[in-house]
């Protein structure tokens, strides 16, 4: 059966659409992707039963329909924390690594910036300093399969002041290890940004960049406060900004880049139909912005359909998608040279001139 997705991007296609294969064969970085939201129906299940949960006697497609659906932002967010209460131990986050490493790779993504909150173990009881150790071991192991990736320590907005401040010196610790950024995640329409203002101007003191959650579904003022309050180096989301001309302007003028996820957008109703998502308008009028799965395994989406979703929806062409994966390098939290590398070699492969 076709959905209203599958009909709006047929009806939508340009004749002149790029192919999957060519999209697969792109060089890719992707910059917004949570490590817990990567986690797919079976390999929740295995999960399931390894703990012997409720879910445990569930198949794959049962668990899909109970858990993988969703109306809103917040239904979103209530089986994002099913997953989470599933993840428990540092091998069960390094199987998880391990697959999406695995599809990340088969899709042409070199470099990765992955998203991983800290506090979400804490809060049960477990270590998550060791679990982040074990992540940056097992992330490692595929640099010298082509893989970079890197890591965002992620803030969540409703846990509090005091979570925050653990993440951000576990950042600290093990900036040049791995982690180059804190981020701030969670409900954006829970506590105000300003609570978290010292956290974050302590992370930049000691040259941690900092990612913020914004403009999802909140006002275009969500994003001006992750800028001005936390000193945002970029924004996780902030597609409400296009309703604010001048915040446009201002992202413009600063190179502030967007992580545009465009199914999730859809899947929370954060702005839906795809048809009048502002990611062209935010494009043409010169925004950096990027193309990200923010959670594939939940979203059931992959970076390869998200660059397929753009041409064929806002018709987009290749140098179209070949000039958005040279901004996701730009955008990134990577050192000027290795900046310059990527970027040569996409122009390299791809011959953008």
């Amino acid at each position: 059966m076709i959905g209203r997705e599958g009909r709006e991007t047929r009806r939508n296609a340009p004749r002149t659409a790029v192919s999957e294969s060519y999209v697969r064969s792109l060089p890719k970085a992707e910059l917004h992707l949570h490590l817990e939201g990567s986690v797919g129906p079976d390999r929740l299940l295995a999960l399931a039963r390894k703990y012997g949960t409720e879910y445990a006697s569930l198949s794959a497609a049962a668990l899909t329909e109970k858990l993988y659906r969703y109306g809103s932002l917040h239904e979103f967010l209530g089986a994002f924390k099913v997953v989470c209460q599933h993840v428990r131990g540092k091998e069960d986050y390094g199987d998880i690594l391990e697959d999406l490493a695995e599809s990340l790779l088969r899709q042409g993504v070199f470099y990765a910036e992955i998203i991983y909150s800290p506090s979400i173990p804490w809060i049960w009881g477990r270590d998550g300093r060791e679990i982040l150790r074990h992540l940056l071991k097992t992330g490692a192991r595929f640099e010298e399969k082509g893989l970079v990736i890197r890591w965002v320590l992620d803030c969540v907005r409703q846990f509090g002041v005091e979570a925050a401040w653990r993440t951000a010196r576990l950042a600290a610790e093990h900036r040049g290890r791995g982690v180059v950024a804190l981020g701030m995640g969670g409900d954006e329409l829970s506590l105000p940004l300003t609570e978290y203002r010292d956290v974050f101007l302590w992370a930049k003191a000691h040259e941690i960049y900092i990612h913020v959650h914004a403009g999802e579904i909140g006002e275009p003022d969500q994003v001006w406060s992750a800028l001005k309050d936390l000193g945002a180096n970029r924004i996780g989301h902030g597609v409400q900004a296009a309703r604010d001309p001048r915040l446009i302007e201002y992202l413009r003028e600063h190179a502030v880049g967007l992580d545009v996820c465009l199914t999730s957008n859809l899947r929370t109703r954060a702005w839906a139909p795809l048809s009048q998502h502002p990611f062209p308008l935010l494009y043409r009028r010169g925004v950096p912005v990027t193309l990200n799965t923010d959670d594939p395994g939940l979203f059931q989406t992959s970076l390869t359909q998200e660059y397929l979703k753009a041409s064929r929806i806002f018709g987009l062409t290749a140098r179209d998608l070949q000039r958005i994966a040279l901004q996701a390098v730009r955008c990134s939290f990577l050192p000027h040279e290795a900046k310059m590398a990527h970027m040569q070699r996409i122009q390299d492969q791809v011959g953008l001139g």
